[in-house]
């Protein structure tokens, strides 16, 4: 279904740029905008479609478990923000009651909404789309780095092994 989707598509594409091209070549102008209009809603689904296919692939990606368990340990937990508005003493009772009349109570419903807000977005779900973006920018399995066992292994005497070199040279030794 997908293939007669993309087949239509291209079919519009091309049809259109041809009887554009005609109704040109003959002087008809409004006729020549309207398939020229036509050409590019199909560009414009034709790009779209592509677009969409790649984001596709894309969140089809395995997701790496260390990235995903990184992720996870970095949430911390969750913290009483507000407080200090449940310690009551009466020391701090006229900074309080000008805080409320000055509009306090409104920058903390703000406040108490955005930290709501905020505390739904770290879903287990977003954490696995975070962890599959990462992984596209992530370091390869091992590392960049060679071990200095691996490093002084190749000015050892009778240590010629084609494993070894290479992966010296990946490092950045010779």
């Amino acid at each position: 279904m997908k293939v007669v989707g993309w087949l239509a598509g291209i079919g519009t594409l091309v049809a259109a740029a041809a009887y554009m091209i005609v109704s040109l070549n003959r002087w008809e102008w409004n006729r020549a905008l309207f398939f020229g209009l036509i050409f590019l809603i199909a560009e414009v689904g034709l790009a779209t479609g592509l677009i969409l296919r790649r984001l596709a692939r894309l969140e089809a990606r395995p997701i790496d478990p260390e990235v995903l368990a990184a992720i996870r340990e970095s949430r911390g937990e969750r913290a009483d923000r507000f407080a200090w508005i449940k310690e009551s003493t009466t020391s701090r009772l006229s900074v309080f009651i000008t805080f409320l009349v000055g509009g306090g109570v409104l920058v903390s419903v703000l406040a108490w909404v955005v930290d709501r807000i905020a505390g739904r977005t770290s879903t287990p779900i977003a954490e696995q789309q975070l962890a599959r973006q990462l992984a596209a920018i992530g370091y390869p399995p091992g590392g960049l780095v060679v071990d200095d066992i691996t490093a002084l292994a190749q000015d050892v005497p009778g240590a010629d092994d084609a494993q070894l070199r290479k992966l010296l040279r990946r490092a950045g030794r010779a």
